[in-house]
């Protein structure tokens, strides 16, 4: 039986120590603020550079996949593109959920920190938006790797420190879900500020 590592932590993207990290992007400008500006800075301003010459837009459905080039813990970096956040729902956020889980099995990545977005205006959204990206991530590994007592699977969601303090219902809705399908574990890690 395939094994599952759940993280929930408040440490930013560029700090995570993993195969790769994802970034779910709204449609430019994307870098003003926010996950993703951390990102850039410890990759010397190549993510600004990608969106100046209109490389990379986060348009809907658009994807890139980066070499971190060893300025990040992570050696690859994934970037789904959301599309205007005006558009943004649960239908859109499981069609990325499924897109990003198949790309990263086919380059054999199982370990992974993810950042899922706010939106305005939304924010008491963002809990259930959490839940289902987790439901969905895991779905397409435990299709392909259930069965698979050596395959681990391990993901750290990077959320924002205000969103930790309301995480509990949402482990323990998750640690009834996969109660019976696998063996996992699920694990709140808030780093400590001075």
């Amino acid at each position: 039986m395939m094994r599952l590592d759940l993280r929930f932590s408040d440490r930013p993207l560029e700090n995570l120590w993993c195969q790769a990290v994802v970034a779910l992007v709204f449609q430019r400008p994307y870098l003003s603020g926010g996950v993703l500006s951390g990102l850039n800075e410890k990759m010397a301003g190549f993510l600004t550079y990608l969106e100046e010459k209109g490389f990379w837009t986060g348009t809907r459905g658009e994807t890139i996949l980066l070499a971190s080039q060893n300025m990040i813990n992570a050696d690859k970096i994934l970037l789904k593109g959301l599309g205007r956040n005006s558009d943004y729902d649960t239908k859109l956020l499981v069609d990325r959920m499924r897109e990003v889980s198949s790309i990263l099995d086919k380059i054999e990545i199982n370990e992974f920190g993810i950042y899922i977005p706010t939106v305005e205006g939304l924010e008491a959204e963002y809990p259930a938006y959490l839940e289902l990206s987790v439901l969905h991530l895991v779905d397409l590994f435990l299709e392909k790797h259930g069965n698979e007592s050596d395959f681990l699977l391990k993901i750290i969601f990077s959320v924002e420190r205000y969103f930790t303090s309301n995480l509990k219902p949402i482990m323990n809705r998750l640690r009834d879900h996969f109660l019976s399908r696998l063996d996992f574990s699920i694990i709140l890690d808030q780093e400590t500020k001075n």
